[in-house]
C-alpha cells in the first residue's frame, strides 16, 4: 500500500474520530441535562402555570406557552420582510454598489451578538416605546427577536430562489405574465419548501435565544392572557393583552433556576432545559422533513 492509500484511511480515520466525538459530547450533554431534570420533569410540571404553585417556580407552563407565542409572533413579523427583501434582490435590484453594501448590511446583522439587540430593544422598545409597546412585553420580545432571525429566513429565501429553474420563469415571460405574475405564480410555488424550511428555522431560533428575551419580554407567573383593558399608562388609553403585556419564556426559566437557587431547584432548571431542547428539536425534525420531502419531489 502507497503513502496516497495510507493517507487517505488515516484521514477517513480522523474524520469518523471527529464525528463520534462531536455525537459522544451531544449524548453526554443531553443525558446530563435529563438525568438532573428527572426529579422535576412529570406533566403537572410542564403543564401548569407557576402562578399556581405556591412560591416561585415549580411549574414552567406558562414559560412553555410564552416560548411557543413569542417565537411564532416573531416569526410572522419576520418573515414578510425577509422574504421580500430576498425576493428584491434576487428578482428586482440590479448588482452594483449599492446592492452590494445592502447584503454587507445583512451579513453584519446576520452576525451581531444577540445581546447587543437586547440591549437596543431594552433601550428603544421598552423605554422609548413604553407608551405603545407597554415596556417589558411580548410585542417588544417579538420585535427584537423579529430582527434577531430576519437574516436567517432571508437568506434561506435568498438560496430558495436560487434554485428555481429560470427556464420557468422565462417560459412564463415568452406567455405574456408580467414580472410579479412569474415570481407569485413559479418563483414563490417553486422556491417555498426552501423558504419554510428558513422559516421553521427562524421559529427555532428565537425559541431558544435568551438574551433578548430577558432584556424585552420580561417575566410573569401567569398562563397570557387574551383581553382588551383600560390604561392611563398607554396610548390611546387602552392595553391589549398578550401583546403589550409581560410573558415568561423558557431560557428565562432556566436563568432564574441558577439565579435563584435558594428559591428554585436546580433540577427544576434542567427540567426545563430539556423541554426548551425537545421544542428545539422537534423544530429541526420538521426543518429536515421540508428538506427531505422537497428532495422526494
Amino acid at each position: 500500500m502507497n503513502m496516497r492509500h495510507l493517507k487517505g484511511k488515516f484521514f477517513i480515520s480522523l474524520s469518523y474520530l471527529c464525528a463520534i466525538f462531536v455525537l459522544l459530547a451531544l449524548v453526554f450533554i443531553l443525558g446530563n441535562i435529563t438525568i438532573k431534570a428527572l426529579p422535576s420533569l412529570n406533566m403537572h410540571f410542564i403543564f401548569t402555570s407557576e402562578s399556581n404553585e405556591p412560591g416561585y417556580g415549580g411549574a414552567i407552563g406558562n414559560a412553555v406557552v410564552g416560548t411557543i407565542i413569542i417565537s411564532l409572533f416573531s416569526t410572522l413579523l419576520a418573515t414578510p420582510v425577509a422574504v421580500g427583501t430576498a425576493i428584491y434582490l434576487k428578482r428586482y435590484a440590479n448588482e452594483g454598489p449599492l446592492v452590494r453594501i445592502f447584503r454587507f448590511m445583512i451579513d453584519v446583522l446576520s452576525g451581531t451578538p444577540s445581546i447587543v439587540l437586547g440591549v437596543f430593544g431594552l433601550m428603544l422598545l421598552v423605554f422609548v416605546m413604553r407608551e405603545i409597546t407597554g415596556g417589558f412585553s411580548l410585542i417588544s420580545g417579538s420585535i427584537a427577536l423579529a430582527i434577531l432571525i430576519l437574516p436567517v429566513i432571508e437568506r434561506a429565501s435568498e438560496e430558495a430562489i436560487d434554485r428555481v429553474h429560470r427556464d420557468l420563469e422565462d417560459a412564463s415571460y415568452a406567455l405574456g405574465a408580467t414580472k410579479w405574475d412569474t415570481i407569485k405564480h413559479i418563483t414563490i410555488p417553486s422556491a417555498l419548501s426552501g423558504i419554510l424550511t428558513g422559516i421553521v428555522l427562524g421559529t427555532g431560533r428565537a425559541a431558544e435565544e435568551s438574551a433578548v428575551v430577558i432584556l424585552t419580554a420580561g417575566y410573569t407567573q401567569f398562563f397570557p392572557e387574551y383581553k382588551v383593558a383600560a390604561s392611563e399608562k398607554l396610548l390611546f388609553g387602552i392595553k391589549v393583552y398578550p401583546f403589550q403585556d409581560l410573558v415568561a419564556t423558557l431560557p428565562l426559566a432556566v436563568y432564574h433556576s441558577f439565579e435563584f437557587p435558594h428559591l428554585v431547584s436546580v433540577s427544576e432548571g434542567f427540567a426545563a432545559a430539556f423541554v426548551l431542547i425537545f421544542i428545539v428539536m422537534i423544530i429541526n425534525a420538521v426543518t429536515r422533513l421540508i428538506v427531505w420531502r422537497r428532495r422526494i419531489g
